[in-house]
């Protein structure tokens, strides 16, 4: 159940990150991203979702989700994002995973909601890596700044 979880957030991303997409683009507690070119913020959703399986369950030393999520922190940096808007975009995507989740209204038995559980327990660790990685490279590219 946990690889059905996945599979369908994956077959879905192209309609899941247009949605949220959209959702962020007029949330007002993260304006900068209204600032990013509608491809390259779209792509960016996308490759959450296209690659959560593998972040989720093959990634097992997390050392991709460390190197993408400190980069991304870094530029976001650069552009000038403030940091509670890279980790609101975050929440609101993990959000956004679980919402979905629940509306396709494929967790019926007592086995499919232990599944479940187990998705959300693997989706929030990878959140919180999203999340510390990420203000990692965030603050990273900030001391840089104040040293050079």
């Amino acid at each position: 159940m946990l690889i059905r979880l996945i599979e369908m957030i994956e077959k879905n991303a192209e309609s899941m990150a247009e949605d949220l997409k959209n959702k962020l683009l007029s949330d007002p507690t993260i304006s900068s991203y209204q600032t990013l070119d509608d491809k390259t913020f779209y792509e960016n959703i996308f490759e959450v979702y296209s690659r959560l399986g593998h972040w989720l369950l093959r990634d097992t030393e997390k050392g991709e989700v460390r190197t993408h999520y400190s980069n991304i922190g870094a530029q976001r940096f650069e552009e000038g994002f403030p940091l509670h808007e890279l980790v609101q975009a975050l929440v609101a995507t993990k959000r956004h995973i679980w919402d979905t989740v629940l509306e396709k209204g494929i967790m019926q038995t007592a086995k499919e909601l232990d599944s479940a559980v187990d998705f959300i327990t693997y989706l929030n660790r990878f959140f919180d890596m999203a999340i510390y990685y990420t203000t990692l490279g965030y603050y990273g590219a900030l001391n840089f700044k104040s040293t050079s």
